[in-house]
């Protein structure tokens, strides 16, 4: 269950991290640090992301990949960890 924890909360920490770059870029659109970083947060946060969805199933009902069944229900919910 820590795992779970930790990996939830380093994916909140990168999207935190990714949407303060993207709210800067929106009045500093010619910076191209925070566009890198802004770009790295991003791309780490879609890793952690598709680790978490490997490991524990759906963060977001969009993630379900399942054709045969409707596996939203079956695990615990992201936030009630």
């Amino acid at each position: 269950m820590n795992e779970r924890r930790n990996l939830m909360k380093e994916i909140m920490a990168y999207s935190f991290a990714a949407h303060e770059w993207n709210l800067y870029l929106d009045t500093h659109p010619c910076d191209k640090m925070a566009l890198e970083m802004f770009r790295r947060m991003a791309d780490k946060c879609a890793e952690l992301r598709e680790k978490y969805t490997k490991e524990f199933g759906p963060i977001v009902a969009e993630d379900v990949n399942s054709t045969t069944e409707w596996t939203w229900v079956n695990d615990p919910w992201p936030w009630n960890n």
